[in-house]
């Protein structure tokens, strides 16, 4: 965030930050210094250049609950020449990375471990990323907030659903996505893929900013998902907490987070244009990404799959030796998913397991 942003975070969070994690609260401050005097020397240097630009086509816009595979879907997706995605560091200095990327990415990659800390998926400052981190940091606006308090709050600018949010806040978060696209779009000059799972809830708002907008629906087997999801808590998102986390608040975010944002999916679903919505699951893009990918852009009417495919050959024999976490499944983490989750088994076809005997649990791989 820039010194603005985190100031209003901060106010709103009054008296909410614990002692020890005052360090992490100083290394923010020095790096919101920096973010604002940045963004001066962008607007100064390339402001008219940004606001003159216009994305050459709608966004193909991915859409997964946390842990769902969005991530290895945007990866693929952005190994087609005629796309583009948000980098981890424009998303991580959305503020003034037109300007700074050109330095700024090569003293990221020394600074940023190689691989994220929950999945060890590659990461560098040129790896696709996604978008929501860019929006929260020039807004404060966005459920992921959660993780700098992730304790029970009232904060109305961490809603899922865009109409729970205040009036002018929702308005300062979609101009500030607008006009992080124009950045994108001077920047790289192609279409972007983009990839946040909160978008799962923002369909209305979605439409409303990027007509035409294409939409690829991931999912995957809920019982990965929660005890996926649960280990980026642990590991991945606890560096950036400002206060102790509550364990069993985390844990109620993941449950009622999956059961608002489907149920506001699948109430806004059938706003989205005939042959714009392209739905696929995890399991069968591992198994057979060549088909799933040939669907996709078949169902969407996405040109170039002949010239795509060898890229995204070449980008799977890289990772050909990346090995999935695995987990353990208990009974008292089956139970709970089977009870909160039941409805997603059914829609999308995964099987609801029975209760385990007592002292047993399940490797899912």
């Amino acid at each position: 965030m820039d010194f603005k942003t985190l100031s209003r975070v901060l106010w709103r969070h009054r008296g909410q930050i614990c002692w020890g994690y005052f360090p992490r609260l100083a290394y923010l401050a020095v790096l919101a210094g920096f973010n604002s005097y940045t963004a001066l020397l962008e607007k100064a240097t390339n402001g008219a250049k940004i606001a003159a630009a216009e994305p050459v086509t709608p966004p193909i816009i991915i859409l997964g609950y946390w842990r769902s595979g969005t991530t290895h879907l945007h990866n693929l997706m952005n190994c087609d020449p005629a796309f583009t995605s948000p980098t981890a560091y424009q998303v991580m200095f959305p503020h003034h990375f037109v300007y700074s990327q050109p330095w700024g990415a090569k003293i990221f990659d020394t600074l940023a471990p190689p691989k994220r800390p929950m999945d060890n998926v590659a990461f560098h400052g040129t790896a696709p990323h996604e978008e929501e981190i860019a929006l929260a940091g020039l807004t404060g606006v966005s459920p992921y907030l959660r993780v700098l308090f992730p304790a029970p709050a009232d904060d109305p600018c961490a809603a899922l659903d865009p109409a729970h949010l205040p009036a002018k806040a929702s308005a300062a978060w979609q101009d500030a996505f607008r006009l992080f696209m124009k950045k994108l779009t001077f920047s790289k000059g192609k279409r972007i893929v983009l990839k946040s799972p909160p978008h799962l809830g923002r369909i209305p708002v979605l439409l409303k900013l990027f007509p035409g907008a294409k939409f690829i629906h991931i999912v995957r087997n809920p019982y990965e998902v929660y005890l996926s999801f649960w280990k980026v808590w642990r590991v991945g998102h606890e560096p950036s907490h400002l206060q102790k986390p509550d364990f069993d608040y985390i844990d109620e975010l993941i449950l009622s987070w999956y059961e608002e944002l489907f149920a506001l999916f699948e109430r806004d679903r059938g706003l989205i244009p005939a042959g714009d919505l392209h739905e696929l699951r995890f399991e069968d893009l591992v198994a057979s990404p060549q088909t799933c990918l040939a669907d996709i852009y078949q169902g969407l009417n996405l040109p170039g799959f002949d010239r795509f495919w060898p890229e995204v050959s070449a980008y799977l024999r890289s990772i050909a030796d990346y090995q999935k976490s695995r987990y353990r499944l208990t009974e008292e983490v089956r139970a709970k998913v089977n009870q909160r989750w039941g409805f997603f088994f059914q829609r999308y076809g995964y099987p609801l397991l029975p209760p385990l005997r007592p002292g047993d649990s399940i490797l899912l791989t």
